[in-house]
């Protein structure tokens, strides 16, 4: 299904982003309490971390970004709704299935995520044509990337475990 394109004001675009961010950090966390996995609960942890980590960069950027960037409209048509993205996600792991969730399957749900979130990202920052919102959006984009790099170690540690 094909959305409709809407404006949205950058400010609006950081909101969704760390809206996201936390609410994937807390279905990482309810899953950690459920999981009976020691290495499914470690890197469940870890993954909780990292969106709070992200959640605390994008709301720093968003209290001292300048207004001018922060009021830009930007027409977006999202690859999916972010919130029914994570419905979905959440809605193919029932909790009997969570307490048991094998590490590397673990890790491919999150790497989901992380390429929603990489596609979001390059959808706003080609959408751009003021080249100041642009480089927000290649910074988020190296920030995320950065993220995903630091995460692969901490899985691949984990798997030498």
């Amino acid at each position: 299904m094909t959305r409709v394109p809407s404006y949205d004001k950058v400010t609006h675009l950081l909101t969704i982003l760390i809206r996201f961010h936390q609410k994937l950090a807390n279905m990482y966390g309810r899953l950690s309490a459920m999981m009976e996995n020691k290495f499914s609960k470690l890197l469940a942890e870890e993954m909780q971390r990292r969106e709070l980590r992200l959640v605390e960069t994008l709301t720093s950027y968003q209290e001292t970004a300048p207004q001018r960037i922060l009021d830009t409209m930007l027409q977006i048509s999202y690859p999916e709704d972010p919130n029914d993205f994570l419905s979905n996600l959440e809605a193919e792991l029932k909790p009997e299935a969570a307490a048991n969730l094998d590490p590397d399957d673990f890790y491919d749900l999150g790497q989901r995520a992380e390429r929603y979130i990489e596609e979001l990202l390059t959808v706003l920052h080609d959408g751009s044509n003021v080249p100041e919102v642009r480089d927000v959006f290649a910074d988020l984009q190296a920030g995320e990337e950065k993220e995903r790099i630091a995460m692969s170690k901490a899985y691949n540690s984990l798997r030498e475990m």
